[in-house]
């Protein structure tokens, strides 16, 4: 499954939280490899263990049953602010959209093979990594990004944003006025693997207009150049 941590360096810790016990014991094993990993039951003991492990990632096995499923997410996001990524049989887009919508960073739809799974979970560690040391404060015309608690101040507003979104707009941010292509932001924001998942991308658009713009059906700040990408126009600093 590929190269093991070396000696003597952290290893990352990953928490399993389980519907189904024996399929957390499968993912345990094939991440021990690489990783600190721990299943424990998706129940109301799981607020402890996110508490007392503080885990760099959190795997979520949740029920299929939608109502039961976005429940769960919602509490997830609730409990912990770490990055999370939720595992399902699932394929429902909308229901889909709606657990992305919750708080939810990933959504790996399942079956999948061991060697496609352990490679997206290796990519979302990596991101992890990168992101724990950026600068703390980013400046992009009228909004300052804060990579210290994922948020952007604007217009006298200060918007807490998921991690998803933070990078999405840490992106497109990093030079105002550019043409990111679909292709080029799929592989920064989630990784190369997912250049093909274009949706992801329009959805966490959506979400930053809904933030950010005064009319998200007009946006000013985040653009669409049709057919080709995205690009962003900074607002000019409050003059108040």
């Amino acid at each position: 499954m590929g190269e093991a941590t070396p000696v003597g360096e952290s290893r990352s810790l990953l928490l399993v939280l389980f519907t189904e016990k024996e399929r957390a014991v499968s993912l345990v094993r094939l991440l021990a490899d690489r990783y600190e990993a721990i299943a424990a039951p998706l129940s109301a003991a799981s607020s402890r263990w996110l508490a007392e492990v503080e885990p760099d990632l959190v795997l979520l096995d949740p029920p299929t049953e939608p109502k039961a499923l976005l429940s769960s997410c919602e509490r997830l996001r609730d409990l912990t602010p770490r990055p999370n990524v939720v595992l399902s049989e699932v394929t429902n887009e909308l229901i889909i959209a709606r657990v992305l919508a919750s708080g939810i960073d990933e959504f790996f739809v399942l079956p999948m093979g061991d060697h496609e799974l352990m490679a997206r979970i290796d990519a979302l560690v990596r991101r992890i990594h990168r992101a724990a040391s950026p600068p703390e404060n980013e400046h992009a015309g009228g909004l300052l990004l804060s990579a210290l608690d994922l948020s952007v101040e604007y217009d006298g507003r200060k918007i807490s944003l998921s991690p998803t979104e933070f990078r999405l707009l840490s992106c497109l941010a990093s030079i105002p006025g550019k043409v990111f292509t679909h292709e080029t932001l799929m592989s920064r924001v989630w990784g190369a693997e997912y250049v093909d998942s274009r949706h992801y991308l329009h959805i966490y658009v959506r979400y930053l207009r809904d933030k950010l713009e005064a009319d998200p059906t007009n946006p000013q700040m985040i653009i669409s150049e049709w057919g080709v990408g995205y690009r962003f126009q900074p607002p000019e600093p409050s003059t108040a």
